[in-house]
Formats: C-alpha cells, sequence, structure tokens
C-alpha cells in the first residue's frame, strides 16, 4: 500500500455543517504529561507501563502573536536559546506495508530506515514503524484512514513522550543537523516559520477563502503542519500529548467522514475539522510550506524544495515511472552524515525494525481498548 497522501481545502462532501458537538469543555488549555524520572535511550516499537495525560497548564507559557514573529523564513542553521526536550520526548512515527519495491523503489524502506533512524539516534529521538494493515478498521475502509489508530497507540506505547511527529514513507530528511525542536517545535523556531492570518490556498492554487488564525498561544499548540500551494498536507504533521489531541483524534476518524470523504479522504477529513471547528484552529499552528514539505522540482503542488531546506516530500510519486529517479536524485543531495554502526549491522543482518509493530501486540496489559472495556 502506497501511504501517502495530500490535504486539500475543499472537502468533496461540501457540507458545511460540521455534524458534530463539540462539549465547550474541550476549549481549555491542555498540556503534556509530567516527564518521568527515568529518562530512556531512543528505540524502536518498545512499550511503556501507561498513556499519561494530564491537563496541567503550562507555567511557562509564552503568548506570541502577529506582531512578535518574525518573517515565514527558513533556516537551515538554526539553534533554538530555549531548552529542548529531554531525550526520548518526540517519537517519529513511519508506516507502510507490502514487499519488493515500494513505489517502485528499489530498497526504499531500508533507505528510510536509514534517514530516520541516523536523524533517531542523533537527536535522541524514539522511531516506531508500525505495519499499517495489520490497523485495518472492522468495515474495510480505505487504508489511508488506518493514521488515525496507528497515531492512537503510539500516544499508548510511548507515554513518556511529549510530540508524536507522523512523516508518510515518501519523505527524506534532508537536513539532518537541524533538530526539529530548534526548526518549529521551541518557541523561537514556532515563530519564525509560523504563518499568522494568511488566506489557505485550495486545490490548484488560489484563495480558499480560510485564512490562518492572525495569533497563538504557544502553550495552547498542539498540532503542527505545513501549509502552503494546494492547502494543508497530512503527510507531516507534529501532534502534542493532550485531552486536544485525543479528543481530535477520535473525532478525525468519525464514521461521516470515512463516508463523506472519499477524494484525499483522511486529508479532507482534517480539512474539514480545521474549516469548520474554531477549537482545531484555535490549537494548531501552520507553517510555511518549506518548513515541513517542501516538493521535488517536477512537483506542482507547492513550493519546491530548496538546499538547506529540512525535508522533501514525493507526494504522488507513486503515479509516475520516474519516480525512482526523482527519488535517487534528491537522495544523493541531502546533507552527509554518518550512519550509526548499529544501523548498519541491522540493515545488514535483516533485523531493522521495518513494520514491525503490529496493532495491539505488545501493548501494556494495564490499557484496555473501548471494546474490552464494554
Amino acid at each position: 500500500y502506497y501511504f501517502g497522501s495530500l490535504a486539500l481545502v475543499s472537502s468533496p462532501g461540501g457540507a458545511d455543517d460540521p455534524n458534530v458537538s463539540v462539549p465547550n469543555s474541550f476549549d481549555k488549555t491542555t498540556e503534556s504529561a509530567n516527564s518521568p524520572d527515568q529518562v530512556l535511550p531512543p528505540s524502536v516499537g518498545n512499550v511503556k507501563e501507561k498513556e499519561v495525560i494530564s491537563d496541567k497548564p503550562d507555567e511557562n507559557a509564552i503568548e506570541l502573536n502577529a506582531a512578535a514573529k518574525s518573517t515565514a523564513s527558513i533556516s537551515s542553521s538554526s539553534s533554538s536559546s530555549s531548552k529542548g526536550p529531554d531525550a526520548g520526548k518526540i517519537l517519529m512515527v513511519t508506516a507502510s506495508s507490502g514487499t519488493g519495491g515500494f513505489l517502485g523503489i528499489p530498497h526504499l524502506k531500508e533507505m528510510v530506515y536509514e534517514d530516520r533512524m541516523t536523524y533517531a539516534y542523533r537527536h535522541g529521538y524514539e522511531h516506531m514503524w508500525a505495519n499499517i494493515t495489520s490497523y485495518n478498521l472492522p468495515n474495510g475502509e480505505p487504508t489511508y484512514w488506518n493514521k488515525i489508530p496507528v497515531l492512537q497507540e503510539a500516544f499508548i506505547r510511548y507515554p513518556e513522550v511529549e510530540w508524536v511527529w507522523w512523516m508518510d514513507i515518501d519523505i527524506i530528511i534532508m537536513n539532518q543537523s537541524l533538530s526539529i525542536w530548534d526548526h518549529v517545535l521551541s518557541p523561537e523556531g514556532m515563530a519564525r516559520n509560523a504563518v499568522l492570518d494568511e488566506i489557505i490556498k485550495k486545490p490548484g492554487g488560489g484563495p480558499s477563502g480560510w485564512k490562518t488564525p492572525p495569533s497563538y498561544n504557544y502553550s495552547e499548540v498542539n498540532f503542527i503542519i505545513a501549509s502552503g500551494g494546494w492547502g494543508m498536507n497530512v503527510g507531516n504533521f507534529l501532534m502534542k500529548r493532550s485531552y486536544w489531541s485525543q479528543w481530535l483524534l477520535d473525532l478525525w476518524i468519525e464514521p461521516m467522514y470515512i463516508k463523506e470523504f472519499t477524494v484525499f479522504p483522511e486529508n479532507d477529513g482534517w480539512t474539514h475539522m480545521y474549516r469548520h471547528h474554531p477549537i482545531v484552529r484555535k490549537h494548531t499552528v501552520c507553517t510555511n510550506q518549506r518548513a515541513l514539505n517542501g516538493y521535488p522540482s517536477y512537483n506542482d503542488l507547492g513550493e519546491h524544495w530548496q538546499p538547506g531546506d529540512f525535508c522533501i516530500h514525493f507526494a504522488g510519486c507513486g503515479a509516475h515511472k520516474e519516480c525512482p529517479n526523482h527519488w535517487n536524485k534528491y537522495w544523493k543531495l541531502k546533507e552527509s552524515y554518518e550512519v550509526p554502526t548499529i544501523i548498519k549491522q541491522k540493515l545488514a543482518d535483516g533485523t531493522a525494525e521495518i513494520e514491525n509493530v503490529q496493532k495491539g501486540v505488545g501493548l501494556p496489559a494495564v490499557v484496555k481498548s473501548d471494546e474490552q472495556e464494554e
């Protein structure tokens, strides 16, 4: 299965009624869980004891607005003055399924493993690679929607992480030196790359009639995603542990969305929530396109990757016979780095943790699903 996608500003259903009642109690600041006493090293697919969700306010909240943010530029050598999270507090999530030449690219999964695991080891992050078909929904829904249960379970498997970072498999991290904290998660990085009070594009370009909020409260940001060319793209985004995020994931997989949004399934579901629910916009920051979602030069979906940019997304590449050539061209242009010996060894002996995480397998015994509780 190709698990890459494009989020557009318009929804195929075209419904203006959100059809979802949101309790007022959700409209409050929700923050990350308290840090555990012990910091664990980066690993793949390891399981912790239980999920922790806290509503404790952030005492170091910083109010940022349009006047406080700088121009939406992109830095390839950003250095944040604020302290980043401890090791293991950011989880990178990859998901795929299948064998052989994925997207027609020989050894693509091994290349992605090398790229992301090297980045995780370098910056002290966790990494989880899920077998996406093991998360199939009960009524044969399109595999795109499996992204949501993967994310729900990621928060359970890694209760100590503060941020979960989803990346489609068709993304290369081009700038290994730039930590995601310094880039977009820190107050300085977020202010540098956020786009405020700007028109969100519609499919094909042009104004959609919707804007990003004119300001945001740093302590209330729970979702970070790029906006540009054809709108927002849910192939690369970050989600903070919070009650809001738990609620959003539950809403995102609403059966009505699955039925109505069939062109760009989970992407249109996200866009619908952003457009029709102020509470979603309140807790979301959109970055400029190239901060999180630059495209190859052949792709007309938005701004093109430039040397020094953080990553490149080959959205829709599987539909082109030249996909392997495009991928290999940019693979050679990424920043040079040394692959840790342990990663080389796992790739050589076939023990690399690729698609090793299966739904429900290895979860803590104290964690029960909704079905089990019922």
